[in-house]
């Protein structure tokens, strides 16, 4: 089997939709996760001026509208109880190719 340089397989995962980035073997994981694929995706999706890790930043944008709209839902409902903000953890740079 022939083996297929990096930069092509950035350049076929940056036009890939979200649900059909699958890996692989394990070089391509690490391209999947890489801020050349989730840069543009994160920018345009949540309006993000900078980061250091965009994957991990995409993750953490959904994980806070989903926090957000749950808290929405309780309120609407008249049972918020205690709830506890989300923090915004600290990441390290993803691998670079």
């Amino acid at each position: 089997m022939q083996n297929i340089p990096t930069e092509i397989y950035m350049h076929i995962y940056s036009f890939l939709n979200i649900n059909e980035l699958k890996p692989i073997d394990i070089i391509t994981n690490k391209i999947i996760k890489s801020n050349i694929i989730w840069e543009s995706r994160t920018k345009k999706k949540f309006d993000i001026k900078d980061s250091i890790n965009y994957y991990k930043e995409y993750k953490w944008q959904l994980k806070l509208k989903k926090h957000q709209l749950a808290y929405k839902r309780q309120y609407t409902l008249g049972c918020v109880g205690k709830t506890n903000p989300l923090f915004k953890p600290t990441w390290n740079p993803p691998v670079k190719f």
